[in-house]
C-alpha cells in the first residue's frame, strides 16, 4: 500500500502510528519510508516495559564487556537481577524529554550526551556519598570529571541514546502494542514487583565483589610501616581517596 502524505499529515492521522504496523509505505516528497514516528505518544505500559528492556540491554552490555575483557561472567550493578536501572532511566528520560527535538538530530545527540552524563554523574555521586560504594571509575580516561563521567563514555551514550529515540523505542513500542492490553498490564505488575523486591533487598545487601565494586570507599589516610595497612606500607600512600 502506498499513499502520498507529508510527515506532518501522517502524524495527524488518528490511526497513527498503528498505520505503520501494517507495513504502510509513505511517500514523503520523493522519499519512500516505512514510517515509525519517533515523536509519538507512548502509553504508560510501553514506558514501563521499555524501561526494563533498556535496563536489561545495559546489563547485557556491561556483562559482555567483562566476559570479553576478563573471560568470566560478572553480574554488574548494585541490584542482583539482570537489569541496570541507570540505563533504563537514561533511555526513558531521553525518549520522553528529547523526542520534541528529534527533528534536529545534531541537537538531539548533544542533549542526549548531556542528559546521560547528568544521570551517570548523579548516580555515581549518590553511591559514593551515601552508600560508600563505587561501581565505576573513569580516572585516567581522557576528559573525565572526578572519575564519574568521561568524554568517551558520554559519546557512546550519545549514539546509543539516539538509537533509542529514533529506532529502538518506536520498534519496541510497536511490538509491545501487539500484546493484548491485559497481558501488558500483568507483565508490568509482575516485572515491577520482582524489581521492587530486588531493589529493597539490594538496599540492605547491595551487589558487591570483584569486577563490580573494585574500589572501597575510604577517608584519606597516612600509611606507615606501623599502620593498620601493612600491605600498603611500602606504597607510601599519603593522600588517598580510594583503596583498591
Amino acid at each position: 500500500m502506498e499513499i502520498n502524505l507529508t510527515t506532518k499529515e501522517l502524524r495527524a492521522l488518528e490511526q497513527y502510528p498503528g498505520i505503520a504496523q501494517q507495513g504502510t509505505i509513505v511517500t514523503d516528497g520523493k522519499r519512500k519510508i516505512l514510517h515509525r514516528d519517533y515523536r509519538r505518544k507512548y502509553a504508560i505500559t510501553s514506558i514501563i516495559l521499555m524501561f526494563f528492556i533498556f535496563a536489561f540491554i545495559g546489563w547485557t552490555w556491561e556483562v559482555a564487556i567483562h566476559v570479553v575483557q576478563d573471560g568470566k561472567f560478572v553480574n554488574r550493578g548494585a541490584l542482583h537481577g539482570p537489569w541496570l536501572p541507570i540505563y533504563g532511566a537514561g533511555g526513558i528520560l531521553g525518549v520522553l524529554l528529547l523526542k520534541k527535538f528529534a527533528d534536529r538530530p545534531v541537537l538531539t545527540f548533544f542533549l542526549v550526551v548531556t542528559v546521560c552524563s547528568v544521570v551517570e554523574y548523579v548516580t555515581s555521586w549518590y553511591f559514593e556519598t551515601y552508600r560508600h560504594i563505587q561501581y565505576w571509575n573513569y580516572d585516567g580516561y581522557f576528559l573525565n570529571l572526578n572519575g564519574r563521567i568521561c568524554l568517551e563514555g558520554a559519546l557512546i551514550f550519545g549514539f546509543a541514546g539516539c538509537a533509542g529515540i529514533y529506532i529502538l523505542a518506536p520498534f519496541f513500542d510497536d511490538q509491545i502494542k501487539k500484546i493484548p492490553h491485559k497481558t501488558r498490564v500483568t507483565l508490568c505488575v509482575v516485572i515491577f514487583t520482582v524489581f521492587a523486591a530486588d531493589f529493597v533487598y539490594s538496599t540492605k545487601y547491595p551487589n558487591k565483589g570483584e569486577g563490580i565494586t573494585d574500589y572501597v570507599f575510604a577517608p584519606c589516610v597516612s600509611v606507615t610501616a606501623d599502620s593498620d595497612y601493612p600491605l600498603l606500607a611500602d606504597m607510601s600512600v599519603l593522600d588517598c581517596k580510594y583503596l583498591v
